[in-house]
C-alpha cells in the first residue's frame, strides 16, 4: 500500500500511485495540467521530465519528480528542492538540486519512505491521488512493486571440443632497393628461396598553418576523426510548433514566441521543418549560424557532417583546449557543455552572475547567454528570424 500527505504551501504537487512531483509554477499554469494527464496515465518520467523542460528553466526554477515501479526507481531533483530517501533499515539518503546547473538524476534501491520539500513545514495533510498546492510531499511505501533483477545468462553446454585453425597464407614481399653491381661473383642461386624485406617510406607531413582567426572548418575535416558530435541540421526533421504572428516558429508548449516574445494566439500545434534556432556571435565579430551542433577550440575534432567546427584562437595558445566546448540542439533547446577544458568555460546567463560550468555537464542557455573560453574567448547566443 501507499500512504501519501501533502504539507500546504505554494508550490503544485502532483501525486499519483507511482509518480510524485513538486513543482514551482502558478497553479493556472498549462504545465500542471500536461504534467497530471501525465502521471494519472502512469507515463514514463522522461515523458514528465520532457514537458517540464519544454517550458524552460525560466517558468521552472525548481522541481522534484520521483517515480517508484517494477522497471524504474528514478528521482530527478532541480533548484532548492530537497528529496529525503529512507531504506527498508532506516539509511537516510539526500539528494539535492542547489548549485546545480541543470539537474541532479540518480536511480533509486529499496525505500520505504521519501520526503520531497522545498523547505516548509507544517501539518502533514492526506491525499491520494491529484494536484493540491504544497510545500512538501511524503510517501511511505510498502508492497511496491521491487525492482526486477537482471537474468542471469545460463551459459550453454559444451559437448565437443572444436580448435579452428587457419589456412596459412603465402605472403610476397618486395625489396626496394637498387640491384647489387656486377662483380663477376655469383650473386645468387635460381634454386635457391627468396628471402626479402619490405621497407616502409614514411608520407611527408606538411606543416599547418597557423591560425589567428576564427575557422570554420566544417568542409576541411577529414569524416575519420576520432571524436564523433552527432547532431541535426535544421529543416531536416519535422516537429510541433507554433506560428506567432509575424510568423516566427516556437515549441507547441511555448507560451511566447521565442523570436520576439509576443504572446503566441491561441492555435493547434502543427507538423512544420525545425527552424534555425538563432546564432553563436563570437567576440571577434564571427556569426556561426545555429542549424546543427558546434564544436569549438583551437583544434576541434569531430565529424562536419554533422557538426560545425569552429578554430579559435591561435594554435599555441594553451589557454584554450583543442575542443574545448561543445553547443548542442536538443529539440528546441540549446544546451554548452565543457568538454573537459584544461581552463574551463564560464556561462553568463542573462540577469545572472557569471558561474563556472562543470566539465561533462550540459546547461541549458537562453537567449542573451554569453559563453567564455578560458579568459579571452567568448560566444553570445543570439535569435533571430
Amino acid at each position: 500500500m501507499t500512504d501519501a500527505g501533502y504539507v500546504p504551501g505554494t508550490w503544485v504537487a502532483v501525486v499519483g500511485e507511482r509518480t510524485w512531483l513538486l513543482l514551482s509554477v502558478p497553479p493556472e499554469s498549462d504545465l500542471v495540467g500536461r504534467c497530471w494527464d501525465l502521471v494519472r496515465s502512469d507515463e514514463p518520467l522522461d515523458e514528465v521530465l520532457a514537458a517540464i523542460v519544454h517550458e524552460g528553466f525560466r517558468a521552472v526554477s525548481g522541481f522534484a519528480l520521483v517515480r517508484l515501479d517494477g522497471t524504474e526507481r528514478r528521482a530527478v531533483v532541480r533548484g532548492e528542492t530537497r528529496l529525503e530517501v529512507v531504506d527498508p533499515s532506516g539509511a537516510v539518503d539526500e539528494i539535492s538540486g542547489a548549485g546545480v546547473g541543470t539537474w541532479v538524476d540518480r536511480n533509486l534501491g529499496e525505500v520505504a519512505r521519501l520526503r520531497v520539500t522545498n523547505g516548509v513545514r507544517g501539518p502533514v495533510l492526506p491525499v491520494r491521488s491529484g494536484v493540491v498546492l504544497a510545500g512538501e510531499i511524503v510517501v511511505s511505501l510498502e508492497g511496491l512493486p521491487r525492482p526486477r533483477p537482471e537474468p542471469v545468462p545460463v551459459p550453454e553446454r559444451v559437448e565437443h571440443t572444436v580448435v579452428r585453425q587457419e589456412e596459412p597464407v603465402e605472403l610476397t614481399v618486395v625489396r626496394d632497393e637498387p640491384p647489387a653491381p656486377v662483380t663477376g661473383v655469383i650473386q645468387s642461386f635460381d634454386w635457391a628461396p627468396q628471402v626479402t624485406t619490405a621497407i616502409a617510406r614514411p608520407e611527408p607531413v606538411q606543416a599547418a598553418p597557423p591560425v589567428t582567426d576564427t575557422v570554420l572548418r566544417t568542409n576541411v575535416m577529414s569524416p575519420n576523426d576520432t571524436q564523433m558530435l552527432h547532431g541535426r541540421a535544421s529543416g531536416s526533421q519535422l516537429v510541433r510548433a507554433k506560428r506567432c504572428p509575424s510568423g516566427h516558429l516556437s515549441s507547441e508548449y511555448a507560451v511566447h514566441c521565442r523570436v520576439c516574445e509576443v504572446p503566441l494566439p491561441v492555435q493547434d500545434a502543427a507538423m512544420l521543418a525545425m527552424p534555425v534556432l538563432g546564432a553563436l556571435r563570437l567576440s571577434n565579430g564571427d556569426t556561426i549560424t545555429l542549424d546543427r551542433n558546434v564544436a569549438l577550440g583551437r583544434d576541434p575534432q569531430g565529424d562536419p557532417r554533422s557538426a560545425n567546427l569552429v578554430q579559435v584562437g591561435a594554435e599555441s595558445d594553451t589557454m584554450i583546449s583543442r575542443t574545448h566546448v561543445e553547443v548542442r540542439l536538443d529539440g528546441w533547446d540549446v544546451l554548452v557543455r565543457d568538454l573537459g577544458s584544461t581552463n574551463g568555460t564560464t556561462i553568463s546567463q542573462p540577469g545572472c552572475p557569471p558561474q563556472d560550468l562543470a566539465a561533462h555537464i550540459p546547461e541549458l542557455i537562453y537567449p542573451g547567454t554569453r559563453v567564455t573560453l578560458g579568459d579571452q574567448v567568448f560566444f553570445t547566443f543570439e535569435v533571430n528570424g
